[in-house]
């Protein structure tokens, strides 16, 4: 069994090696990449004592804009933001329990902490945190400081049997025809509705780290990973 990666780089470090212990042979195809917007404004994050990060990509533009996360109460959607907001200097007192936008921003509310809030974004990052931060109150500032870039599939690639998909942005350099092939292991409730809204075959995994991708291949091949 084939299985792409489209991942960005970095992310889910230790995933292909325990894929390739299961048998599979893994491809390595990022769809999108990352890059800061030289010169974004942060100035309306200074008005908020809470900031709250959807992805590594978000802390590493902050910290590339010479933004400072020192005295700042910071949440992170998942473990990997959690680990490069640490490694910048911040203090993480929030990490989403179910790994996803929807589940920071309900997590946040419920410790009903103080003060506005602010969202570094990327340029096509859903409204979710900030939707759900202004119905319940909080008054939201953002700054978008990095822009999410496609990549191609590779040409003449065939289409593998999975396809590890990290967000909606990344269905887009999917051709149509490796799309109706493939089966997907979407990795987020936004990403499993976008590839619903397209027909294609998807599971939705648990949670976006390597033992929820594990177990949702586990049960999609009805045998045991090897430990």
């Amino acid at each position: 069994m084939r299985i792409a990666l489209t991942q960005s780089e970095g992310r889910l470090k230790g995933l292909p090696a325990r894929l390739e212990q299961m048998g599979l042979e893994v491809w390595r195809i990022p769809l999108i990449r990352t890059q800061t917007i030289k010169g974004a404004d942060l100035s309306p994050l200074y008005q908020c004592r809470c900031w709250l990060f959807g992805s590594v990509a978000a802390v590493q533009a902050v910290v590339e804009l010479g933004g400072s996360l020192q005295h700042r109460w910071l949440g992170a959607v998942g473990q990997s933001t959690r680990a490069a907001l640490e490694q910048a200097g911040g203090r993480v007192e929030l990490v989403a329990p179910e790994g996803n936008a929807a589940s920071l921003a309900r997590a946040f509310i419920a410790r009903q902490e103080n003060g506005w809030v602010g969202l570094p974004l990327g340029s096509r990052s859903l409204p979710t945190l900030a939707q759900h931060l202004t119905r319940a109150g909080y008054r939201v500032q953002s700054s978008v400081v990095y822009e999410t870039i496609n990549l191609p599939w590779p040409q003449g690639l065939g289409a593998p049997e999975l396809i590890v998909l990290a967000s909606p942005s990344a269905l887009d350099s999917v051709p149509e025809a490796i799309g109706q092939r493939a089966h997907f292991l979407a990795l987020g409730p936004t990403t499993a509705l976008a590839l619903f809204e397209r027909g294609w075959s998807h599971t939705t995994v648990s949670y976006p780290n390597e033992e929820a991708i594990l177990k949702a291949i586990e049960e999609i091949r009805g045998e045991p990973c090897p430990t």
